[in-house]
């Protein structure tokens, strides 16, 4: 069990981040800090400004996770943000001193193998313990 675990909630399924999110509920000693995260990366070519795109999507990712927190019971501190995702994780897990990081894998494709992962810049620059779920085989696993 941990004091203060940190979800990251990426670009997936509803249902991937319920398991996530419920993962990491289980593994928060009783009046333990979760703190649910997202990564916004990508910005907008065109008229409008990247800070005012920004607030937006900040606005929007905030509202929906605070609504599948509360619809699933947990409570938690939503932190959305702007950067690289690796290191705006390793950001917030210091700022937030978590004693877990609780992240999902996806399947690898070509940029990955290129530049490197997301979760394995995690894992080797982490100062905490840190869990990779493989939402996508224990997902559809319960499913059968």
């Amino acid at each position: 069990m941990y004091d203060r675990v940190m979800c990251a909630i990426g670009l997936g399924s509803r249902e991937r981040a319920e398991h996530l999110l419920r993962t990491s509920q289980a593994l928060l000693k009783p009046n333990g800090q979760l703190t649910v995260v997202h990564i916004v990366e990508r910005f907008p070519s065109g008229h409008e400004s990247p800070d005012e795109w920004a607030v937006s999507v900040i606005g929007e990712a905030e509202e929906k996770l605070n609504t599948l927190c509360r619809r699933l019971g947990i409570t938690a501190t939503i932190d959305v943000r702007t950067g690289t995702a690796s290191k705006t994780l390793l950001i917030i897990a210091k700022e937030r001193k978590a004693d877990l990081i609780v992240l999902a894998t996806h399947a690898s494709d070509i940029l990955d193998r290129i530049f490197g992962s997301t979760v394995e810049y995690v894992i080797r620059h982490a100062e905490c313990s840190v869990l990779i779920d493989r939402a996508e085989r224990s997902v559809t696993a319960g499913k059968n």
